[in-house]
């Protein structure tokens, strides 16, 4: 779900196995058309498992990158857009050096992972000898396959990019079918090394793909694993972040289930601040009931899943075989919808099903929305993370993400829904540039656009507006070692000298 063409509504892209791809564009009234033609998304029999949208040439407009997953040969498929100039959608994968990957990839995600500005690409491969790809985007739409240290091979499915470590570099989780699953963590110099076994995730297997969300709040990505029913018994396993490079399972009374996952997708469905997940059961073979749980603090520092499938109103349909899944809230209303697309066996349209678009109903929560646009950074700002800080007293930490579960494009505006609380005191956006933004007393149940200010109020750790003797206070508490901590101006993983006189350069009221 992302606005396409630049009219303010999400638009819909749904990728297709053997199919024509598809671009449905929002009209006015919330309805829909189909503008695959007109905006010159041509049918050329090629199997497109997922769908990335992102600005990838920095120029305001949303590109598209089709992966293809179908069958070896087959390049993946870059379109530019020119909705700023007057056009629509143009095909320039040939012009895209290694855009057009060609050998078979299953799952994407997009992050920044040199901190240039400009969005790279993270491919996965599901077939031995074959390793991982890291596309670096060299600018104007050219792609370089990255020498970035993935040697690894593997039978790999979906991937999550995060940020586990909180040291600033964008970090990349994938999950593996037959075999350990891999938390790539990059080491700031252009590579990656894998620190699943360290960090105790590389159980288990048999799962399509691993989701770093932040489920608990506390500004440490926790690690969901989906599971693929392969054999007769299992269950999708939650791991919390301990803070320290480790991951501790919290599956035993965390009220996950097993299931049949191929599609999942993580997003705040009741506005209570906590992101939830969303289960598509897509065993070609079978179809299966959908699954949403609701995530919820269990009191003692930790969460637990409500299932609510059935009161949701997901499973009325029926089983289907639900791989992807996009969420945004594409009828402005405040609340997040749901963008099922439902696929069989490939190549076998007898077992092909209609896709579902789920609107959320809402409740009385309120919420916030941003829209953020980078200038240092990306302008499609992949990897910025930002905090909400409410009247309780809570936190509610989100990640600008492209590219989540079987390559779906979720709306890029960021979600804060506030629960039972009445107001946000401020929120503090930490860009990937090091850039850090607050915003002051935001007003409830709106929309508010953010554009990045490089050096808006840098020395202001506690986000008041003022750089002041709390600030300093804070910093001194954080020195050292302390990667994410606001006090850590550089992005260097420590708060140190550097720190400490950017701060006294900025003493006073923010500007």
């Amino acid at each position: 779900m992302v606005d396409i063409d630049g009219d303010g509504l999400l638009d819909i892209i749904a990728a297709n196995d053997s199919m024509p791809n598809f671009f449905f564009r929002q009209k006015p009234d919330h309805t829909f058309e189909d503008a695959t033609a007109a905006w010159g998304i041509e049918f050329d029999e090629r199997a497109s498992w997922g769908v990335l949208v992102c600005d990838f040439d920095n120029d305001g407009d949303p590109d598209v990158y089709f992966v293809t997953g179908g069958f070896p040969g087959q390049p993946n498929q870059l379109l530019r857009n020119d909705i700023s100039t007057g056009g629509g959608l143009t095909d320039v994968t040939a012009a895209s050096g290694d855009g057009g990957y060609s050998i078979r990839n299953f799952g994407a995600t997009t992050l920044d992972y040199d901190l240039d500005g400009d969005v790279d690409i993270f491919l996965t491969t599901p077939n031995s000898p074959d390793t991982c790809v890291l596309l670096r985007n060299e600018g104007n739409l050219v792609f370089v396959k990255a020498s970035a240290g993935l040697t690894h091979t593997g039978a790999f499915r979906h991937c999550s990019s995060g940020d586990f470590n909180n040291d600033g570099w964008p970090d990349v989780a994938v999950g593996n079918f037959f075999g350990p699953n891999l938390l790539y963590r990059n080491n700031g110099d252009g590579t990656f090394t894998d620190v699943a076994e360290q960090a105790g995730v590389q159980t288990p297997d048999y799962n399509f793909g691993l989701v770093l969300e932040d489920f608990d709040n506390d500004g440490w990505q926790d690690l969901f694993v989906p599971k693929y029913l392969l054999k007769p018994t299992g269950t999708s396993e939650l791991f919390r972040n301990n803070g320290d490079g480790t991951f501790t399972d919290v599956t035993a009374g965390s009220g996950m289930t097993g299931q049949t996952d191929m599609g999942h997708n993580t997003g705040d469905l009741d506005a209570d601040g906590y992101p939830d997940i969303f289960i598509g059961t897509g065993n070609p073979a079978f179809p299966d009931d959908s699954h949403l749980f609701l995530m919820k603090p269990d009191g003692n520092g930790g969460f637990f899943g409500l299932d609510y499938s059935d009161q949701s109103n997901i499973t009325s349909n029926g089983p289907t075989r639900c791989h992807g899944i996009a969420m945004g809230d594409y009828d402005q209303d405040g609340f997040v919808d749901v963008y099922i697309n439902n696929g069989g066996p490939s190549g076998l349209p007898e077992t092909s099903e209609p896709n579902f678009l789920w609107q959320s109903q809402g409740n009385l929560n309120h919420w916030v929305k941003l829209r953020l646009r980078g200038v240092i950074s990306s302008r499609c700002p992949v990897g910025t993370r930002s905090v909400a800080y409410t009247s309780s007293g809570r936190e509610i930490h989100r990640m600008l993400r492209v590219g989540n579960g079987f390559a779906n494009t979720d709306s890029p505006i960021q979600h804060f829904g506030l629960g039972q609380d009445e107001s946000i005191e401020r929120i503090v956006i930490r860009w990937t540039s090091g850039t850090v933004q607050t915003i002051h007393e935001p007003p409830l149940s709106q929309l508010i656009d953010v554009i990045e200010t490089p050096d808006a109020c840098q020395g202001d750790v506690n986000g008041d507006g003022v750089v002041g003797i709390v600030d300093l206070l804070d910093l001194l508490g954080a020195w050292g070692p302390n990667p994410g901590h606001p006090a850590d101006f550089d992005g260097d993983g420590d708060v140190g000298i550097t720190d400490f006189l950017t701060l006294l350069a900025s003493w006073g009221p923010c500007t």
